[in-house]
């Protein structure tokens, strides 16, 4: 075990909960003492105070590595000297307005470059946002109210997108968006071709992410792609790529890959800074259902969509993220998966693509085996996400690739012998 990992290595579950403020009748001002389901990692939940370049701290004055990034977002990591300048000039100039600023439009030209199949972009506040938008678009366009997702593939917290999780997502989904929303396994092809041919001319979007994480970070396969894009030809569906998470995989995302182009994409995360952002981008012809000069265009507000704070440092963010960092990004990921599938044991399969890698047990209860993996690499100096995902920035060094990889694989380990002794899973 690294040297510097044994000297820092962390007690587990010491918790910060406890910093939680409390109102008057005694309940925490937030619901569980969380802003966020997603925060929840048991009974403590430590809180984080401070975060610079790879490295985020917690109330307890605890250092780790953060391979979270805010769930994929901060692919430059915390407070990037150049983002957060910009973002200070346009806050400066005045952080929101009721009128057209130049910080979007300037946004949407470095965004569109890197996509020049397509024509126009809408912003919006969040990836949740902006696939609900492009599902409305879908909708408008085809006049039908159906869509088909990837069951389990996550898509956000719009009614359609909770209806493809389980009981517990779907929990307060109305009976009418769930008769709506046809959840099919991933990659089952004959699945799908008898749901379009049993749903024909009713279905609006096909709404697919390439490599979704809340599935099992398995890739859709080309052929299932394929066969969607011929699907979305034939029937006269909109097809929808989402690029909220998979983005950050290569200069113009990876939904286009092997000659399947989505008629829509959805963005988010990366492409604001660190700063709320969401983004709907497809061709002219269905982004004019947008257009409010046209007659019965859809009706699109938001607060603060495309504000010029979050434009600001998106653009400095998509800016940094070039070819070259991502080809660098690719081969840390690339050693740290050769590492792992050597190193966590047999009671892991470790899966990904380029700046994104993920353990996943082979057997037992994988969310259980994946939270005690959170703490055990917490323990160690080392910040995942609860799925066991872990999202590599640009500004991880490579000697802390190495500490994060041994920390983790020693994590790994420590939870399949615990899981072992308890009888839950392989051993």
């Amino acid at each position: 075990m690294d040297v510097h990992l044994q000297q820092r290595a962390l007690p587990v579950r010491r918790g910060t909960a406890r910093l939680t403020p409390r109102g008057r009748r005694g309940h925490p001002v937030l619901p569980g003492g969380l802003g966020r389901s997603t925060f929840a990692v048991g009974a403590d939940s430590p809180v984080v105070v401070r975060g610079e370049g790879p490295r985020v701290w917690d109330a307890d004055g605890n250092e780790l590595i953060d391979l979270n990034a805010n769930f994929t977002t901060l692919v430059h990591g915390h407070a990037h000297p150049l983002i957060v300048r910009a973002a200070q000039r346009a806050t400066a100039d005045g952080a929101s307005f009721g009128m057209p600023s130049r910080p979007e439009m300037l946004h949407a030209e470095v965004l569109l470059d890197r996509l020049p199949d397509y024509d126009q972009v809408r912003y919006s506040n969040s990836g949740s946002e902006a696939v609900a938008t492009a599902l409305r678009v879908a909708r408008a366009a085809t006049g039908r109210d159906k869509a088909i997702f990837v069951r389990r593939a996550y898509h956000g917290t719009s009614d359609h997108a909770l209806a493809t999780g389980g009981e517990g997502a779907r929990r307060g989904v109305s009976r009418a968006v769930l008769d709506e929303t046809l959840v099919l396994a991933l990659n089952d092809i004959d699945a799908l071709v008898r749901a379009v041919a049993e749903h024909d001319g009713k279905i609006a979007a096909i709404v697919l992410d390439r490599l979704p994480n809340r599935a099992g970070l398995l890739p859709l396969r080309v052929d299932y792609a394929r066969r969607a894009r011929e699907l979305c030809d034939r029937h006269g569906i909109v097809l929808v790529g989402d690029e909220v998470v998979t983005f950050r995989l290569a200069h113009g995302g990876i939904a286009g890959e092997d000659g399947v182009r989505p008629d829509l994409l959805t963005l988010g995360k990366l492409i604001g800074g660190g700063h709320p952002v969401g983004a709907v981008v497809g061709g002219a012809d269905l982004m004019a259902e947008f257009d409010p000069r046209r007659g019965g265009a859809l009706e699109h507000g938001g607060t603060f969509n495309g504000n010029p704070v979050s434009m600001e440092a998106g653009r400095v963010a998509l800016d940094l993220l070039d070819p070259v960092a991502i080809e660098r990004l690719d081969g840390l990921g690339d050693r740290a998966r050769a590492r792992l599938a050597a190193e966590a044991g047999d009671a892991w399969e470790v899966r990904g693509r380029g700046s994104l890698l993920r353990l996943f047990p082979v057997a037992g209860d994988a969310a259980a085996w994946q939270l005690d993996l959170w703490w055990a690499a917490y323990a160690r100096g080392v910040l995942l996400m609860q799925t066991a995902l872990a999202a590599l920035p640009t500004v991880l060094s490579d000697g802390d690739l190495e500490r994060c990889v041994d920390a983790i694989a020693e994590a790994a380990r420590e939870v399949a012998a615990r899981r072992a002794a308890d009888g839950d899973g392989s051993g």
